[in-house]
């Protein structure tokens, strides 16, 4: 088949993160069904978009053709996937008048539009947006989940267990990071997440940038959001060894500037393993739809316990 096995993704291979059972397969297109499980959880009830993207690239890994760097461009939609949901995982081999093209969507039994559509070809040579960190290394700590797949810290398997911070720039604009591979732990971590041998898996990268954007949206407009559109530039694999500094800032919103429907943000991710001289890795940017629940939420559910009134009065 031409979307290969691959036993080492944590993912897909022979212990999968997400377990999929293959429906029809062909010579150009593959559809596999599987649930959303409490595994997979982002906001309370709801799987991690991060993931969901990074189901789509490892995919894209799994074609013998696939090479770095790539494009991969993300939008969400349908009625929303909730934990539990039975869905329908496609792949679809095209070749576009630009060149080799492997799409992708998950959608919910029941749904005619897709909760998530990836287009993922190779890269058109666009630049990171920007090519430093923070300007400040003066940051406090954000609050976090209890079973979220990035931030969660109480989980009963295994997550990234991310803090995220938030830094006062320079121009008074909220930059959030994120540090991966810093710690012993980290590294010992990074073994459960790969997509090669020694190559973290592009989910991982998905996730942590989806939700370390995402943040530095919401501390513009503080309110939360569900993503809509991303768009995702990976340079090169990942090493399971290297160090990671994840930057994002807010790019702006839509709709009424005081009551803004949807927040935008845009973010880059450097390997620091050589301190004097970050690369960056990746890059992009995205659009979250503002969705009042999720930030009433936010304030019931972050831990430490009430360690969140701060970030809606600073």
């Amino acid at each position: 088949m031409w979307l290969q096995h691959n036993p080492q993704s944590f993912l897909t291979g022979d212990a999968p993160f997400i377990r999929a059972s293959t429906l029809e397969a062909d010579r150009s297109r593959v559809d596999h069904e599987f649930v959303f499980e409490d595994r997979h959880e982002g906001f309370i009830g709801i799987p991690h978009g991060g993931l969901a993207m990074g189901l789509c690239l490892d995919a894209w890994r799994r074609v013998a053709s696939s090479a770095y760097p790539v494009d991969a461009r993300f939008k969400f939609g349908g009625t929303g996937v909730s934990i539990g949901d039975s869905v329908v995982f496609s792949v679809e081999n095209k070749d576009q008048r630009e060149g080799p093209c492997l799409c992708a969507t998950i959608t919910k039994n029941g749904d005619k539009a897709p909760y998530i559509k990836a287009e993922i070809t190779p890269a058109a040579g666009s630049l990171p947006p920007d090519t430093k960190g923070p300007a400040t290394s003066v940051f406090r700590e954000l609050p976090y989940y209890r079973n979220c797949f990035v931030c969660g810290h109480h989980r009963s398997v295994p997550g990234l267990q991310r803090r995220f911070r938030v830094h006062l720039d320079d121009d008074d604009s909220r930059v959030v990071s994120s540090v991966w591979g810093a710690a012993s732990e980290d590294r010992e971590r990074a073994d459960l997440f790969l997509i090669g041998k020694d190559e973290l898996h592009p989910a991982v990268l998905t996730s942590i940038f989806d939700e370390n954007t995402a943040w530095a949206g919401f501390m513009q407009t503080r309110t939360c959001g569900l993503s809509v559109r991303v768009t995702f530039t990976l340079l090169r694999p990942v090493a399971l060894s290297e160090q990671l500094l994840f930057v994002g800032r807010p790019a702006g919103t839509r709709g009424n500037p005081r009551s803004p429907r949807f927040f935008l943000g845009e973010g880059t991710i450097f390997s620091i393993s050589d301190r004097g001289a970050p690369e960056p890795v990746a890059f992009g940017r995205g659009e979250w739809l503002v969705v009042d629940r999720y930030t009433e939420q936010i304030k019931t559910n972050l831990l430490p316990d009430n360690d969140w009134e701060w970030i809606f009065t600073e």
